[in-house]
């Protein structure tokens, strides 16, 4: 099923659940957000629709985890929305913390992920205190520590909606990750006074394609 047949699935369910909110509707629809994401993802297009979808999965999940026999469902489907969220440490966040709600009931091992929780809490804290010096990377390649500001998770979604506006004919192949940093970065710098440093330009060894 392609991702405008998912989307078309869900707002079906949209309608259902207004009048029929059942456990069956509600993982429909919670798959169909996960699978929205992952294709997505996957075609490097409307990406920026991720972060609304999450914060619909999460809703789902929420109504969800009051039936028990569905609660290794919500785990695994919250966890692979956790993967299909970048630019949003604060709402990649809250989907941990959920997901921890849902292990902690299952009572299933989760310190592994106590540990990214608390991972991305000390950088949300120095970011938020104006001390990018001391947030630490996620990986071995380098990101911006712009990228962990409040101010950039409010406007990534707008920025990249045009972003993705601009490149609508371009080619989703190699280099196209340059295309879209440089708008990116132009559009942030321009439209939002953010000056951000791309993959790129954090890895100046490293080569993109």
């Amino acid at each position: 099923m392609g991702n405008a047949d998912f989307r078309a699935e869900l707002n079906e369910l949209r309608k259902a659940l207004t009048t029929e909110p059942t456990a069956e509707l509600l993982q429909q629809a919670l798959d169909c957000c996960v699978n929205i994401a992952e294709q997505s993802l996957q075609e490097q297009r409307c990406c920026w629709q991720n972060a609304s979808l999450a914060r619909e999965a999460m809703g789902y999940a929420r109504q969800l985890m009051e039936h028990k026999d569905m609660l290794s469902v919500v785990e695994s489907s919250l966890d692979d929305m956790v993967e299909a969220i970048y630019e949003h440490p604060r709402l990649k966040l809250e989907l941990m913390l959920c997901r921890l709600e849902v292990l902690q009931r299952l009572n299933k091992p989760q310190m592994e992920l106590e540990a990214d929780i608390a991972f991305y809490r000390s950088n949300i804290a120095a970011a938020d205190s104006g001390k990018l010096e001391d947030i630490k990377q996620t990986t071995m390649l380098k990101h911006d520590p712009v990228e962990w500001t409040a101010r950039w998770e409010e406007v990534i979604d707008e920025v990249d909606k045009i972003v993705d506006s601009r490149l609508e004919d371009h080619p989703r192949g190699m280099g196209f990750c340059h295309a879209c940093w440089y708008e990116r970065a132009a559009v942030l710098s321009e439209q939002f006074g953010i000056e951000w440093r791309s993959p790129a330009r954090m890895n100046p060894r490293v080569l993109f394609d």
